[in-house]
């Protein structure tokens, strides 16, 4: 070999190294030493840990500053190190839960400083207010003209939407007005299955906690109207998926073009938008966001009240025409949205039934009518386990709100058989976060990964609720910690969010504008990472905050309704 040929493998071994050590610092930001910890805060009598993650020197003090007068207010010793699994991070915890004095803190270990957090009461208000508000931000159909973050654009989507394929009640081609509702998540589709997801989430979270969320709280065009600014915002939901119910009462799944748009706002995106194939369980979930709707809105809007659970019933009615899961479907119908179906990636045997997603209606609309008919369906149909709550498999939200049902019956064998399971779920999820380095309850690293952890959060705060018992906070509390910011990238995975928020959502008007959308949470660490951006098969690593990563880096409506109903209840 001549001395130029082993110089030129030499440059060219040195360009790989570069490049993947590129590769490393943009994916991995985890090898040098730093402090992570909730970029927000802690409320005053909670547990307050952060993590000192891979310090050469195991044995330095940290010290809890004030951040307004640079005083140290304690020295902690953080304890031996261990190494997450999930990440190969060496973790030290730095336990502080010991100071309940309000006020804006960092900490600091030699040169190594944690960004700053506040200890408050109120702590997560004004990131409730913030992620709310996103979803007047993702309305479609409407003008946005916002006088808090200055986002605006024309109305979008006006022509929505025409029915796709020839089915039992229209022809294709049919122009069926459904204007309105929200654009599902980074791209410009909507769709029954999350929507109804969100809403019924919401609506049942407000309705647990009315007087957290008051009028004139989210600065939306209806404030001032003397409605909750939370209600205001679930009608645009709410009344999207009345238009996509068909006369006999079923419900079609979603509403998108057949390409994905390109990266413009909203309003550029002029392509022709289709409804397509009604589906047995968005009819279902649908039965059930506007059961829960029935009972919300009845003090204050009564005929909107009534609209809802007409349309509840028809769905109801028609489930009964068909026993099996039945979901209109043909090939091409996902070329520009997502299925929400069974697929390569989405393999839950629960997307292969429907009895969950009428097992949430039933729970719904006997809690609403008190009917026997829908009593018994829940009865018969009571899972065995508690699971997830998810557009996959919604039983778990029908299950909480008839354990919470007065009139349920019979009260005393049913409600302890589905507390048991929700304690049996809780203890298994304790068990994980106290085996994790990150103390995470969730450990399957998929599409959504993130949102996954704030449900599992709410997991642990109903148990909490239901026995003080103080792991299940301590617990549902490390969760919201790791989505604010004590994880491997020392970043929130909010937008506009603690210092160091994500800030390349994959969001197509936020890149056609260049702009940062706030309050929006993204899915997080994704083994199968399918975009092909974010590295594969490395746990908790397998995220990166990168615009193009749709698989780990995408918000969506759903994944928001679960951190705003978790931290909303911590924080009671």
């Amino acid at each position: 070999m001549t001395r130029s040929h082993r110089l030129l493998i030499i440059l060219i071994s040195a360009f790989f190294l570069v490049m993947a050590g590129g590769n490393l610092a943009r994916w991995h930001a985890t090898e040098s030493a730093k402090i992570v910890i909730n970029q927000v805060g802690y409320l005053p009598n909670s547990p307050k840990v952060a993590f000192l993650v891979n310090s050469g020197n195991t044995q330095r003090q940290i010290e809890l500053i004030n951040t307004v007068n640079r005083q140290t207010v304690q020295v902690i010793t953080p304890s031996q190190p261990i190494r997450d699994r999930d990440s190969n991070d060496r973790l030290q915890t730095i336990d502080f839960s010991q100071i309940e004095q309000t006020g804006n803190y960092f900490l600091r270990a030699g040169s190594i400083e944690s960004y700053p957090f506040t200890i408050a009461s109120d702590v997560y208000q004004k990131p409730v207010i913030k992620m709310l508000r996103s979803y007047y931000l993702q309305r479609c159909g409407v003008e946005i003209g916002d006088p808090v973050t200055g986002i605006r654009h024309a109305p979008c989507h006006l022509r929505d939407g025409a029915i796709a394929h020839k089915d039992a009640m229209n022809s294709a081609g049919k122009v069926i007005s459904a204007t309105g509702g929200w654009h599902d998540a980074g791209d410009y589709g909507k769709y029954v299955s999350t929507t109804a997801i969100t809403v019924g989430r919401l609506l049942s979270l407000y309705e647990n906690e009315p007087k957290a969320f008051p009028d004139r709280q989210l600065t939306i065009p209806e404030s001032g109207n003397g409605i909750p600014d939370l209600l205001d915002e679930m009608r645009v939901g709410l009344d999207w998926m009345l238009s996509m119910q068909r006369s006999d009462g079923a419900i079609y799944r979603k509403l998108s073009g057949k390409k994905w748009p390109p990266i413009v706002a909203p309003d550029r995106d002029t392509q022709p938008r289709f409804i397509y194939g009604i589906s047995t369980p968005e009819t279902a979930k649908f039965a059930a966001a506007m059961a829960i709707a029935a009972r919300v809105y009845a003090p204050l809007q009564p005929q909107q009240s009534t609209l809802y659970l007409k349309a509840a019933r028809r769905a109801w009615d028609y489930l009964q025409t068909q026993p099996t899961m039945k979901v209109d479907w043909v090939d091409g119908d996902d070329s520009g949205s997502g299925k929400y179906l069974t697929s390569e990636i989405d393999t839950e045997p629960s997307l292969k039934i429907d009895t969950d997603d009428r097992l949430w209606a039933a729970a719904e609309l006997f809690i609403t009518t008190k009917e026997s008919q829908f009593d018994r369906y829940f009865l018969q149909h009571l899972p065995s386990d508690y699971t997830l709550f998810e557009w996959k498999d919604p039983s778990a939200l029908g299950m909480v709100n008839y354990l919470s049902e007065s009139a349920t019956s019979p009260a005393s064998e049913i409600k302890l058989k589905i507390a048991q399971q929700i304690l049996n779920r809780a203890d298994a999820l304790v068990k994980k976060v106290s085996t994790s380095g990150y103390r995470l309850a969730n450990q399957r690293f998929i599409w959504g990964s993130n949102k996954m952890t704030a449900t599992e959060g709410l997991t642990l705060i109903l148990a909490y609720r239901m026995t003080d018992g103080t792991a299940y906070r301590q617990a549902a509390i490390d969760q919201i910690d790791y989505l604010l910011g004590r994880n491997p990238f020392n970043q929130t995975f909010v937008t506009g969010i603690g210092t160091h928020p994500v800030r390349h959502v994959n969001h197509i008007f936020a890149r056609a504008r260049k702009i940062s959308i706030p309050g929006l949470l993204v899915g997080g660490a994704n083994n199968g990472a399918q975009d092909g951006i974010a590295p594969k098969n490395r746990g908790l690593l397998s995220y990166v905050d990168d615009e193009k990563s749709y698989a780990t880096n995408e918000y969506a409506i759903d994944y928001n309704a679960e951190l705003i109903a978790l931290m909303s209840m911590v924080d009671r």
